[in-house]
């Protein structure tokens, strides 16, 4: 399956074989330092510190670079966005609304390579997740099952969706359709027909799911006595616990410092 259908790289590493709640929570403590410290000298050690996790438990190069190509946007218009309207520093051009400054810019550049870091922390738990064990850890963080389903969905079905968009443009471009030429308004416009197509074979695929679901009897109600079972649950194993053990001990230690030296 390719990259744009499924985000889980298979592997045999110890971050493979965490528990996928104990790998959400190193996700979520990432997260939280990033939140708490926005600054260069925290966002650039763990960005290049999330890449090198990342190759050294086996995630090959063409997963990385398709998520920086996924991202690429993101580093065009949020440092644009700061450069034109979020001034810091001396402004050395103004006109109407827009006030141009390179702290703005070097600021804009930080602001992107957050996100970057963000996105990097949230892979880290996609890469080396199955898709089968992403219902597993919500329901064994005791969500509603309706809830962690929707939760589950949304995350698995999204890189379909992408690769829905990847295939339909190929083809589309196959059959003489012209993408990149042109100014910036054709270009929008070319899309348009591959748009509407993606949101027609959304729908049939979230038609066919909802199918399948109930033909699952999903959302009955179970007779007393009785509950959910699971084929293969969940559970901690010892590495588990010593990784949570130094999760928590790290949040002790991020809470201690930003209290003390806000």
């Amino acid at each position: 399956m390719s990259v744009a259908f499924d985000l889980f790289v298979p592997g045999r590493s110890w971050l493979h074989r965490l528990d996928p709640r104990v790998k959400l929570g190193l996700s979520l403590v990432i997260t939280l330092m990033l939140f708490l410290w926005p600054v260069p000298v925290v966002i650039a050690p763990t960005l290049v510190g999330l890449h090198v996790l990342l190759f050294a438990v086996g995630v090959p190069w063409a997963r990385v670079r398709w998520a920086w190509l996924m991202m690429l946007p993101l580093h065009v218009m949020v440092p644009l966005a700061w450069f034109l309207l979020q001034p810091v520093g001396p402004v050395f051009a103004a006109w109407g609304p827009f006030r141009l400054s390179w702290g703005g810019a070097w600021h804009g550049l930080w602001a992107v390579l957050r996100l970057d870091a963000l996105a990097f922390a949230a892979f880290l738990w996609l890469f080396t997740t199955d898709p089968s064990q992403i219902l597993r850890t919500f329901l064994g963080l005791r969500f509603p099952y309706t809830l962690a389903l929707i939760l589950a969905l949304s995350i698995r079905y999204l890189p379909t969706v992408a690769g829905l968009y990847e295939q339909i443009r190929d083809a589309q471009e196959a059959r003489g359709l012209v993408l990149d030429e042109g100014p910036w308004i054709r270009r929008l416009r070319a899309r348009l027909p591959i748009l509407v197509a993606v949101v027609i074979a959304t729908l049939r695929l979230a038609q066919s799911l909802g199918w399948t679901l109930e033909t699952r009897a999903l959302g009955t109600t179970l007779p007393p006595g009785r509950h959910r079972t699971t084929w293969r649950p969940l559970r901690m194993t010892r590495i588990d616990w010593v990784v949570l053990g130094i999760l928590l001990f790290a949040v002790m230690i991020m809470g201690a410092i930003k209290m003390f030296n806000p």
